[in-house]
């Protein structure tokens, strides 16, 4: 029966398309022209495989260093000195933005204290903080990634998640689809799967009111239609410039000058000696080098040449792509040497020493700060609708708000003596001054302690207790 419907689906696709019948997505769903309907959606496999290809050092533009070629000899084997220069500045980059947890706040916790705990504990159950720097780093290294929340039911038929980070690395194809106003409308993401002696390929798309599963067959697609009960895409799609961008150049010629550097070592890695003609005449037992030259006139030679060393503008040119490769992908340098010159600076000093690190970060906030918001709205929805429904009326009114933390600490003496300041000047709240030290996770019932508290001690030195005796 597949056959037949699928060799019906073709013919009927193929005489709509070759009508120019305008058919929208859900059209060429309902239609299972999947074929037709993956062209719709963006295509970005050039860019990410160049990415891919820069970020492997076994594929690096040094690697294809030809051999040199030797009369009546092999051919010598170059040096071949690729380095992670793409692996340090993505994990640099990913340091400065996800280096703790992001931090989750909200007002009137106690109001909604069952919400907020179970909203935390998703986040936890399905490791949100481990999937966020998976997604960042393979969208660092690939320019694009995606967090896919599976929605399924366990052997008990009680409703579970799973969170699923997908990228081309890890085997799939990433289609996301918008409109004119950059809203997503569509996301399709492409797979291979092995079942029996064959593999399959299947492509899934995601959109708010369906869920298709759709499975490639030897004519037309077999699509399997499944109601999201989200009401809302549930992925969230990462896309950002790879974190070397701008000093490929740059790096392919560190390489380049590396290499040829070990060339130059091998060469003279083996004693070499230059000799006249009548001495060499004399050393017929090669051990004799070394041990005895008789030199027999009065220009007679021998001396061992010395290998050349590195020049002043090899090491110029060393220490300024060094140093342009950092500045143009806007990476702090972390090498010992640095980070020992710098000492024992406070959280503040350090941010000022590593600002370039800190214009990056503000950066990559643009793309990752309203996808953080983005996610945590479908996880709501998601709790709301799937797994958490009797919590429904009290998530609607969660108010929660995110913040990517500080990656190096903050100076929590200077904060204290700051606020403490503010307050005691009359210039900050009791509330205002509580929740931004952030100790509690109940600021209005740490507040009650502390007014209950001032009376006490007010009332105990308005009537000491050797009067009262």
């Amino acid at each position: 029966m597949n056959w037949i419907e699928g060799i019906f689906s073709v013919i009927k696709n193929t005489t709509l398309n070759g009508l120019g019948v305008e058919r929208d997505l859900n059209q060429l769903l309902t239609d299972k022209d999947i074929s037709a309907a993956m062209n719709l959606f963006q295509n970005r496999d050039k860019e990410v495989t160049k990415a891919l290809l820069e970020y492997d050092p076994k594929e690096h533009k040094v690697m294809h260093r030809k051999d040199k070629l030797r009369k009546g000899k092999e051919p010598y084997k170059v040096q071949k000195l690729p380095r992670s220069w793409q692996r340090y500045i993505n994990e640099i980059a990913l340091f400065f933005l996800l280096a703790k947890p992001i931090k989750w706040e909200m007002e009137n916790v106690d109001e909604n204290n069952d919400a907020f705990t179970a909203f935390k504990e998703f986040l936890k159950d399905t490791r949100f903080n481990v999937t966020m720097r998976q997604a960042k780093r393979l969208a660092g290294a690939e320019t694009e990634s995606a967090k896919l929340y599976h929605l399924y039911k366990d052997e008990n038929n009680l409703p579970k998640v799973k969170v699923v980070v997908l990228s081309k690395s890890e085997g799939y194809t990433l289609r996301p689809l918008f409109d004119q106003y950059k809203n997503m409308i569509a996301f399709g993401y492409g797979y291979y799967l092995k079942e029996g002696t064959t593999t399959v390929e299947h492509f899934d798309i995601e959109t708010p009111s369906i869920i298709y599963r759709c499975k490639k067959l030897k004519l037309g697609w077999d699509v399997t239609p499944i109601v999201n009960p989200t009401g809302k895409i549930n992925v969230i799609y990462y896309q950002q410039p790879k974190e070397w961008e701008g000093s490929e150049h740059r790096i392919d010629r560190d390489e380049e000058v590396d290499s040829r550097a070990g060339d130059t070592n091998n060469y003279f890695a083996d004693p070499m000696a230059k000799a006249t003609a009548d001495v060499l005449k004399g050393l017929a037992d090669p051990d004799s080098i070394g041990k005895v030259i008789q030199l027999t006139g009065k220009d007679s030679s021998f001396e061992y040449v010395a290998p050349p060393t590195a020049s002043d503008m090899k090491d110029s040119e060393k220490k300024v792509l060094k140093e342009s490769i950092l500045m143009d992908t806007f990476t702090p340098d972390f090498s010992y040497e640095n980070m020992s010159g710098m000492g024992t600076l406070s959280g503040e000093a350090l941010r000022r020493a590593l600002i370039v690190g800190y214009i990056k970060r503000d950066n990559r906030l643009e793309v990752y700060d309203i996808n953080v918001d983005r996610e945590k709205n479908l996880i709501l929805s998601i709790m709301m609708n799937v797994t958490h429904i009797p919590l429904r009326d009290q998530l609607s009114k969660l108010d929660i708000k995110h913040e990517f933390t500080e990656p190096f600490g903050e100076d929590l003496d200077k904060k204290i003596q700051v606020v403490a300041d503010a307050y005691v000047s009359g210039v900050l709240s009791l509330e205002q001054a509580v929740s931004m030290l952030g100790f509690t996770s109940d600021p209005k019932a740490e507040i009650a302690r502390i007014i209950e508290d001032q009376k006490r001690k007010s009332q105990e030195s308005a009537f000491p207790m050797s009067e009262v005796a």
